[in-house]
């Protein structure tokens, strides 16, 4: 035999097929003449099974010049194209590229004997993965199961009852003594093997150390599992890899049907020492790591059959570990994953400078506590982008949690926020929670959530939670574990002038077609639809998407400015619906016929909507009013006067949607419950921009009276409440009355503007009338307009019903409209009105 033992006399190492013969017959000592820090049975080489980390080509020199493929990567760092004998690669490998080339069988040319020459070749050279590094870490499993084979005294090879192991107890068996000899044998034989075990690991984190993103490493260190604990999840991971250790385990399992680790099986190979074992008992307790995390849960099992437990790892940690999921398919319903690779764009520098600041305010705070930061903005204002980034440049993944789609049934809820936890530890995540509409704090446990968080805080390597709302209402009402860092701040809407670009920027993926003639004026149209909508980034990348597909069911590419204002409307998004009426604003300024005075201060209001932002943001007057800052119009004056036509016209102008408050849904009879739905009222406007209009808002705003008894108190709190609310809230408010003297001076000095809407005259009356009857209305000669307007004097709303009545009473005759049915819908109107005209007041049309 040669000096070093395993290689022939030219110095070629034996192919598997010799070397798994010699080890039934060799002792270790005469295998293997090595040093002792890695001297070892050559029956554990022939368990070493582990595919090669960088393939090389290598071929044969002599005649016969063999292509040979995937040899061992203990080879991949000789020069390209040299000529190497074995034996000098032999003598310069470490104690785990040796077993590599021993687990392989490599040998000189089968055909001619000839020297091999290594090509590592690029193209054939693969990365080194979450496969690759468990296989190293098998190497020293591997070892470890046969050296338990060995020192139970039952090999299968020469065994007659190997093959019933589980199944059959020999008397021999129960029998056996083992000598002092024997036990010495053992131990020295165990020795060794922890030896090497500690020196595989070593030389495996040597290797593995600088490739990032390692599964087994990364589970380790953000677990911060204990050495034992790692080679546990190795022990309970190499079934998932290999079928194969199911044999081994059950075998040394003593039970066939037991092809899993166990708590023996863990507690026999991965110590050393009594001390270790105590300590695995531990690690393996209900409360450890292992089986909070990472482990099935156990079974039932009494005490005396502990031991046999088995330990399962978790389907998750699996695929976690394999690298073949991304995020816990039982979190697919209510968690999204965002990777750190996919760094996300600001829309505008505003996002940027508030991302700064939550940087500075992370790394300021103590590594003892739980960071939070909640961050609220309308809705597409690029919050989840922001968080994302954020957690890109820390390189941690985000995990998106839309509250409401989390289970509010207390068992399920649990069960998802452990799932949660551990994915968040397992990939070093941050926790985002998005709220979406409300409605969370009444329907989750919140013990449960800070429980849940408590956890996180305390196992977590760098714990991390976000709150992402609409708003800041929910503030006092997290569920922040102990000793929480908290921090809160707004992502603010872009300015006029940013959404004006934002609008552009749009327009200019049309490409040349957004220049072409007969293309509309997109710059003009962006600075009024910024001007007009004070959307978000997002608001506005969706309204331009929806423009388009506008555009398309008209047959065009290029969307108009109606397209754009469709779809910009479209953007809403509330349940303003439950406690108030849609009104389609169809009128314009044309129809809304009243006092050049009256018309000149709604477009004032109209006028200081929109150049708000300019006056408050640009000029700084907002950074001295805490409230006021809304447009609260006040339209006064008789019924049918043209108040909720105007209050069309206003939301026209304006591109808002215009709901009118329906009392009867607002008013309750119950203390209390009149401001919970005026709260939930304004807090739906001010997400959605909607102009609310209070029709006969003296109903709700009349004068508080003397406290008499425990309903005028309550009716005062109620409306000194709602004057709360007007003045809080920042879009537009319209009220109408026709009694403005019963309104409460409190309402008045909150009112922007004051528009009073007078009984028409009989040459505004004249011009109602023309109005209301289009050009296609088929009219009789005799029809005189002018007439009707001086004899009959009524207000606009009246004016309507006459119209309407007499093209009616025309169109069921199979007439035009003439002064016959004018005059007889006036009668009948002035009737309902208790006025009763003078005979002879329609001469010489009169019936």
């Amino acid at each position: 035999m040669a000096a070093e033992s395993g290689w022939d006399d030219r110095g070629c190492l034996d192919s598997l097929g010799s070397c798994r013969v010699r080890a039934r017959r060799r002792s270790a000592d005469s295998f293997m003449d090595s040093p002792s820090s890695w001297r070892i049975s050559a029956r554990f080489v022939y368990y070493v099974h582990l595919n090669s980390r960088k393939p090389i080509i290598s071929h044969c020199r002599g005649s016969c010049h063999t292509l040979l493929q995937n040899m061992p990567s203990a080879l991949s760092n000789w020069p390209l194209h040299s000529i190497i004998p074995l034996r000098r690669i032999w003598q310069s490998c470490d104690i785990m590229q040796k077993y590599r080339l021993l687990s392989h069988g490599l040998t000189d040319c089968a055909e001619c004997g000839g020297t091999l020459e290594m090509n590592a070749a690029d193209e054939t050279i693969g990365v080194y993965g979450a496969v690759d590094h468990i296989r190293d870490e098998l190497i020293w499993l591997d070892a470890g199961l046969r050296a338990l084979l060995d020192l139970g005294g039952n090999d299968p090879f020469v065994d007659p009852l190997a093959a019933f192991r589980g199944l059959v107890v020999s008397r021999e068996e129960l029998l056996e003594e083992e000598s002092a000899e024997m036990a010495e044998s053992k131990a020295r034989a165990w020795q060794d093997y922890a030896a090497f075990r500690r020196e595989s690991e070593e030389q495996t984190s040597e290797r593995a150390r600088d490739i990032p993103g390692l599964p087994l490493y990364a589970l380790a260190s953000s677990l911060r599992l204990t050495v034992w604990e790692y080679r546990c999840v190795v022990l309970c991971l190499a079934v998932e890899v290999d079928r194969n250790y199911e044999k081994w385990y059950g075998y040394l399992n003593d039970d066939a049907t037991a092809k899993t680790a166990t708590v023996d099986l863990a507690l026999r190979l991965l110590g050393d020492s009594e001390d270790d074992r105590k300590l695995g008992r531990v690690l393996l307790g209900r409360d450890g790591k292992l089986r909070r995390w990472l482990l099935q849960p156990p079974g039932d099992e009494s005490s005396a059959q502990a031991l046999k437990s088995p330990l399962r790892l978790d389907e998750r940690v699996v695929t976690f570990l394999l690298d073949t999921e991304k995020l816990d398919g039982r979190l697919g319903e209510c968690v999204e994953s965002l990777d750190p690779e996919q760094y996300p764009e600001l829309a505008w520098e505003g996002a940027g400078e508030v991302e700064d600041v939550l940087r500075q305010v992370i790394d300021s705070w103590p590594a003892d506590s739980l960071p939070v930061v909640m961050l609220w903005g309308a809705r597409g204002g690029g919050k989840r982008s922001l968080m994302h980034r954020l957690a890109a440049r820390r390189r941690q993944r985000l995990l998106v949690v839309s509250l409401a789609s989390l289970p509010s049934e207390p068992e399920r809820l649990r069960t998802v926020m452990d799932h949660l936890i551990r994915e968040a530890l397992m990939t070093d995540s941050i926790i985002a929670f998005e709220e979406e509409n409300g409605g969370w704090k009444e329907r989750l446990s919140q013990g449960q959530l800070r429980d849940s968080l408590q956890e996180y805080a305390d196992q977590a390597v760098r714990p991390l939670v976000a709150w992402i709302a609409r708003d800041r209402s929910a503030v006092g009402e997290l569920p922040l574990p102990e000793g929480s860092a908290f921090w809160s701040t707004e992502l603010p809407p872009p300015v006029a002038r940013v959404r004006a670009e934002l609008w552009q920027k749009q327009a200019a993926e049309l490409g040349e077609a957004a220049s072409s003639p007969g293309a509309p004026d997109y710059g003009t149209l962006a600075v009024e639809l910024a001007d007009r909508f004070h959307f978000t980034p997002g608001q506005i990348a969706t309204a331009w998407r929806q423009a388009l597909v506008l555009a398309a069911g008209r047959g065009d590419v290029l969307p108009s400015r109606a397209d754009l204002a469709a779809a910009a409307r479209g953007q809403f998004r509330h349940r303003l619906a439950q406690h108030a009426v849609a009104i389609e604003p169809r009128r314009s300024w044309e129809d809304l016929i009243i006092p050049d005075e009256s018309l000149d201060l709604i477009r004032e209001a109209c006028k200081r909507y929109m150049l708000r932002e300019q006056v408050l943001g640009g000029w700084g007057l907002g950074g001295r009013l805490t409230y006021g800052t809304g447009v609260h119009l006040l339209f006064a004056g008789p019924p049918g006067t043209g108040k909720t036509m105007a209050a069309e016209v206003v939301a026209g102008e304006l591109g808002l949607e215009l709901y009118r408050v329906d009392l009867s849904r607002i008013v309750s009879k119950y203390i209390g419950e009149t401001e919970q739905r005026l709260r939930e009222l304004f807090e739906e406007a001010r997400q959605s921009g909607a102009i609310l209009f209070f029709d006969e808002g003296d109903a709700l705003f009349g004068k508080r009276t003397e406290v008499k008894d425990a309903h005028d108190r309550y009716a005062n709190m109620e409306a000194a409440y709602l004057l709360q609310l007007i003045e809080a809230y920042d879009g537009v408010t319209i009220l109408a009355t026709n009694l403005m003297q019963n309104l409460d001076e409190a309402l008045l000095r909150r009112m922007s503007v004051i528009v009073k809407f007078p009984f028409p005259s009989a040459e505004d009356r004249a011009r109602i009338f023309a109005s209301l009857l289009p050009v296609g209305v088929p009219r009789d000669e005799d029809l005189d307009l002018p007439f009707l307007a001086q004899r009959v004097e009524v207000s606009g709303g009246h004016i309507k019903n006459i119209v309407l009545a007499a093209a009616f009473l025309a169109a069921s005759g199979h007439q035009p409209i003439g002064m016959t049915h004018m005059v007889r819908s006036a009668r009948a109107e002035l009737q309902k009105l208790g006025k009763i005209p003078m005979r002879g007041a329609f001469a010489p049309y009169s019936e």
